[in-house]
């Protein structure tokens, strides 16, 4: 495995083969000079292919994930597919979580799971992809990310039956499809993050920024759109009944958040883990959390943590972690 941060010489033939940019990619000009092209968790289109191709380039590649580590992951979550009794199939639930505690607090970067969750769960579309891509990189990077974490969340929570996972994983995955918009724009993008710390506040956030009417009507519809995208694909989940969480993922159970609110008690434990680990990650350029994992997940204060049940499911992720830490830290 290359140290972070080491380069190495990448043929546009060899990129070409990856599905999602698994490191940071540069291009030097003739004087060596470095360019800045693709971060981790990017997907890999033809356009950016053939743009390269023609010129047959050689980047610069400093890979950040380890094919052993995905590969150990992705075993893993096969084993768990085929088990049958609850016994086996909790233990296996324990032995994945805390792989990832300690590849938390070693500071292994998550985009190895990231990666293996992907390749084993993703069931969306390869247009729905695209499309979330096409209308904003980060907007399928954070998605991406947030994908996997709800399969950790959802270990972390006893929910452990391999359908459960790949539906909380896909359900993720497309939660912000409805964003997909010609009148998408850094202001929805914002307003989405600004809803996810402080339930309520989107709205308010993007008439005070002066949001034209259109990127004020894809905010407000997009869960709707969502919803309607899981019900025309309705091979993607298992439990079809989970669609239902697209039309209120900014809604809380306190009734803060748009467009209504939800009363007390409604959203159940299995519907929190999709809505707390779609609101992990933000819809930006660049994410701190990949470098210390652990503490991002340990420093997620925001209304939405501390309502119920979401609050409950957060509690049983960080209790987990920190378990499974301590374990390792006392040698047990």
């Amino acid at each position: 495995m290359t140290k972070p941060n080491e380069f190495i010489k990448l043929p546009i033939k060899d990129f070409s083969q990856k599905k999602i940019c698994d490191g940071h990619l540069y291009l030097s000009n003739p004087t060596g000079r470095k360019f800045y092209l693709m971060k981790p968790g990017i997907l890999i289109d033809e356009e950016f292919i053939k743009k390269y191709a023609k010129t047959n380039s050689v980047f610069d590649f400093a890979p950040l994930a380890d094919e052993k580590i995905i590969s150990e992951y992705i075993t893993l979550f096969h084993e768990l597919r085929y088990l049958q009794f609850e016994r086996d199939l909790r233990a296996k639930a324990k032995e994945i979580v805390t792989k990832c505690s300690r590849a938390f607090s070693s500071h292994e970067h998550f985009l190895n799971f990231s990666l293996a969750a992907f390749r084993e769960f993703s069931h969306l579309p390869e247009e729905a992809i695209l499309k979330m891509h096409e209308t904003d990189m980060n907007l399928f990077r954070k998605a991406f990310y947030s994908a996997a974490f709800s399969i950790v969340i959802a270990l972390s929570n006893d929910f452990y039956h391999y359908p459960i996972l790949k539906d909380f994983y896909n359900l993720t995955l497309g939660l912000d499809f409805g964003l997909c918009d010609k009148s998408y724009s850094y202001y929805v993008a914002q307003a989405c993050n600004q809803e996810n710390l402080f339930p309520g506040s989107g709205l308010d956030w993007l008439k005070e920024n002066k949001a034209t009417k259109e990127e004020i009507e894809i905010y407000l519809t997009h869960p709707q759109k969502s919803y309607d995208f899981f019900l025309l694909h309705s091979d993607i989940l298992s439990h079809s009944e989970l669609r239902e969480v697209a039309l209120y993922q900014h809604e809380l159970s306190s009734g803060q958040g748009f467009p209504r609110g939800l009363p007390k008690g409604q959203v159940s434990g299995w519907e929190a883990i999709v809505i707390l680990a779609d609101s992990m990650v933000e819809i930006q350029d660049d994410y701190g959390f990949e470098v210390d994992v652990m503490a991002h997940v340990e420093n997620l204060k925001t209304k939405r943590t501390n309502d119920l049940p979401v609050g409950k499911v957060y509690s049983k992720f960080i209790q987990a972690l920190k378990h499974f830490n301590e374990l390792k830290e006392t040698g047990t």
